[in-house]
């Protein structure tokens, strides 16, 4: 088997006046790797079109074009890393982007579902906690409504993200710790209910905000600084008795391995585009379990990344707590499974994964033509 093309469509974002938070989004990348025995693989990139483009068509495809889609992990390494005669280095991002892909290939021309491939699957069925974020910008009144809507929807396990960022440091911790409590109040004692700061806080903020948190009830506190403060970050673990969360941005396992030794935060929450790939998280994964480290994979969006990153968590023996799930940069859950013949949608906060092979998921050309936008 080899690589024929390697293909990138946008697909249109979310419209209507039922779209909340994500109005206006500018879709999603969908990648397709080709091969010439007519099986695909398929994941999703970051949205700069021009940029996934330029990368792929003038860089990676010249490399690629002929080679054996179900070696993912030596490929992995020619992009990554180089291979002693071209030093390529390309970002995680579109590393992952490639690597995903490939893997899916791989479970395809094996016959195999990509857990069973990558091991063998603890379980296939992954609870969820619904994940509601542009906390920033909303009112504790706007992000309980939000929770609501998840709980409705038979979610059974909540966070809710304030996404400000590492340039918008302290910027309205009071309004945040009211998102918070609003939301902790009106649900159960048994739904657990996570705070996620994204990168927005200094150290002592973090800190008093943090002890608030314990005091009403919290299931993990995430991202409370800036991803490239590991000393501080640290000091907030060890100040507070709640799960401190993160690494979501890095990008490699050697910055999983330096965010472990010199945070230490209690959960490790690695991204599988962000880090490069199914490759790469299977690193990430083995430091985990050697280090008893909790890990709580960040990849939210409906689509091949998640069904992806759901595949590979379902491996892990101590990988039991709920997956992230999130359809503000898609849209209903419904509404972009349109795009495969046989969709994967959540049911009662939960999802199963299928016995299908690769990522269980085939595009439907005709829909994909219909939800392009390039």
């Amino acid at each position: 088997m080899k690589i024929t093309d390697i293909t990138v469509d946008r697909i249109k974002g979310p419209r209507g006046d039922n779209v909340r938070s994500f109005a206006g989004h500018p879709g999603r990348l969908l990648v397709q790797i080709h091969t010439d025995e007519g099986v695909s693989g398929i994941s999703e990139a970051p949205r700069n079109l021009s940029v996934v483009r330029a990368y792929i068509d003038d860089l990676i495809k010249p490399l690629l074009l002929g080679a054996d889609p179900c070696r993912p992990r030596k490929i992995w390494e020619l992009l990554s890393l180089g291979d002693g005669q071209q030093s390529t280095r390309f970002p995680s991002q579109i590393v992952g982007a490639i690597d995903v892909a490939l893997w899916d290939i791989t479970g395809k021309a094996a016959g195999m579902p990509l857990y069973q491939l990558l091991g063998g699957a603890r379980r296939t069925e992954i609870p969820l906690y619904w994940s509601r974020g542009n906390g920033w910008c909303k009112s504790p009144e706007e992000m309980l409504e939000e929770v609501q809507e998840g709980y409705d929807k038979g979610y059974r396990a909540f966070k809710v993200r304030m996404d400000w960022r590492d340039y918008r440091q302290d910027a309205d911790p009071k309004k945040d710790f009211a998102i918070f409590r609003i939301c902790r109040e009106w649900l159960p004692d048994d739904c657990p209910l996570s705070f996620d700061a994204n990168c927005g806080y200094s150290v002592p903020t973090a800190i008093e905000q943090g002890r608030k948190f314990e005091e009403l009830g919290i299931a993990h506190f995430e991202e409370p600084l800036p991803q490239y403060d590991y000393p501080g970050l640290k000091q907030v673990v060890d100040a507070l008795d709640c799960a401190v969360s993160s690494g979501e941005l890095e990008i490699s396992s050697w910055r999983i391995r330096d965010i472990m030794l010199l945070g230490n935060p209690d959960i490790l929450q690695p991204d599988v585009l962000n880090i490069g790939g199914l490759s790469e998280m299977m690193r990430v994964y083995e430091m985990a379990v050697v280090h008893n480290k909790i890990v709580m994979p960040h990849s939210p969006s409906v689509g091949a990344n998640s069904m992806a990153s759901l595949h590979l968590y379902a491996t892990i023996t101590n990988a039991v707590r709920p997956h992230e799930f999130s359809e503000e940069f898609t849209g209903p859950a419904e509404e972009i499974s349109k795009l495969f013949k046989e969709p994967i949608l959540p049911s009662n906060g939960s999802i199963s994964i299928p016995e299908r092979p690769g990522l269980g998921l085939e595009i439907d050309q005709d829909a994909l033509k219909s939800m392009t936008d390039n």
